[in-house]
């Protein structure tokens, strides 16, 4: 089996097994979560954070916080005034999931080498680390939002 593959099967084995060393924090949810709402809209659709907040079951402070980190990085714009809030700044398909997450959470790390920890074992995970990574930066909000479609999920717009 090519390296590439197991990598792949382990980590969606470790993503879907529960192992908490491998959860995302609430803050990159809420964010990945905010932006697939926002992605399954018409571009140029502004979007308040009260609404955005209440659709998505995110609490208004924190996603207050995670707008603006989404600003900063370039993934969405501000509008000011009535009928301001937040537009797409690019489209679905130049948005990678490894962006949303290391604006939010930094960095991907797996395991970090100390002196008890095994040189082998750093390699591994260095590899393993470089094989999510891929698979991060590879996989775009479009690519969500056709899996959405594929197993079915409802979208609706008002």
């Amino acid at each position: 089996m090519a390296k590439t593959t197991l990598g792949l099967r382990i980590a969606r084995k470790v993503l879907h097994s529960g192992i908490s060393a491998m959860k995302i924090s609430k803050k990159a949810e809420y964010a990945l979560r905010a932006v697939l709402a926002m992605s399954r809209s018409t571009p140029g659709t502004v979007f308040s954070i009260q609404s955005l907040a209440l659709e998505e079951h995110i609490p208004l402070k924190f996603l207050e916080q995670i707008l603006l980190i989404m600003r900063k990085g370039g993934i969405l714009n501000s509008r000011r005034g009535a009928g301001g809030g937040y537009t797409m700044a690019k489209p679905a398909a130049r948005i990678t999931l490894g962006e949303i997450l290391e604006l939010v959470d930094g960095p991907l790390e797996v395991l970090t080498g100390d002196n008890h920890v095994s040189s082998g074992l750093t390699s591994a995970f260095a590899d393993l680390k470089s094989q999510i990574s891929d698979w991060l930066i590879g996989t775009t909000m479009a690519d969500i939002l056709q899996r959405e479609n594929a197993r079915g999920a409802m979208s609706f717009e008002i």
